[in-house]
C-alpha cells in the first residue's frame, strides 16, 4: 500500500501504539472519546498507565462492554468517575515495561517484535490506516516513499531513524478532576 500524503495534526501515540495492547477489536461500538498515558497530578508517564476517556452509558451494549472489555481486562488497574458523565479506565502496562520506555523516547521502530504483531494484529491489513502505522513500526520498508514525499534524502532518513513524530506528552496528558462523590452520614 502506498504512502501519498504525510499526517499533518497531531495524533494521540497512546491511541495508536498502546491501545492495541488491550486486545479490543477494532470497530468494537464502544471506543474511547480519547486515550492518555498520564493524567496530571494522578500518573506521570514513567507509571506505566493508559487513561482511556470514555463517556459513560447507561445501555445493555455499554454495561456488557464495560464488564468485558474493560473491567475483565488483564490489565484494567482502576477506574475513576469524572463530571459530565464521563469515566476514566486506567489500565497497567507495567508487563510491557521495555515496551513502554522505547515508546515515551519515540523509538517506535525499536518495539519488540510480540509487540508490533499486535499493533499489526490490531489494524489488519484492509484498514486505510495500516500503511502508515506499519510505516512506524517498520520504517525500512518505507524510507524512500517518505523521501520522496518530503523532498529529502533517503540517507537523512536513515539517521533520524522514525518516521513517527515524537510525542508530545502535553497533548497525551488528561487534564480532569475526579468527581467528588459526597457521602453523608446518618444522623443519628
Amino acid at each position: 500500500m502506498a504512502i501519498e500524503s504525510l499526517f499533518k495534526e497531531y495524533f494521540q501515540k497512546s491511541r495508536v501504539f498502546m491501545y492495541p495492547m488491550l486486545e479490543i477489536k477494532r470497530g468494537a461500538s464502544v471506543t474511547p472519546i480519547e486515550t492518555y498515558m498520564a493524567w496530571d497530578g494522578q500518573y506521570s508517564p514513567k507509571d506505566m498507565k493508559l487513561m482511556c476517556l470514555y463517556q459513560l452509558r447507561d445501555d445493555l451494549e455499554f454495561r456488557n462492554f464495560e464488564k468485558d472489555k474493560l473491567l475483565k481486562n488483564k490489565l484494567f488497574f482502576d477506574f475513576k468517575q469524572l463530571d459530565n458523565n464521563k469515566g476514566v479506565y486506567v489500565f497497567d502496562f507495567s508487563e510491557y515495561k521495555k515496551d513502554w520506555d522505547k515508546l515515551i523516547l519515540s523509538k517506535y521502530s525499536q518495539l519488540t517484535f510480540p509487540y508490533k504483531k499486535k499493533i499489526e494484529n490490531f489494524y489488519g491489513r484492509r484498514d486505510s490506516n495500516f500503511a502508515y502505522v506499519e510505516s512506524f513500526i517498520y520504517p525500512e520498508k518505507y524510507y524512500s516513499m517518505y523521501a520522496e514525499i518530503m523532498h529529502v534524502s533517503e540517507e537523512l532518513l536513515r539517521e533520524v531513524g522514525e518516521l513517527c513524530s515524537k510525542i508530545d506528552f502535553e497533548k497525551e496528558t488528561l487534564t480532569a478532576d475526579v468527581k467528588d462523590l459526597h457521602i453523608n452520614p446518618k444522623s443519628t
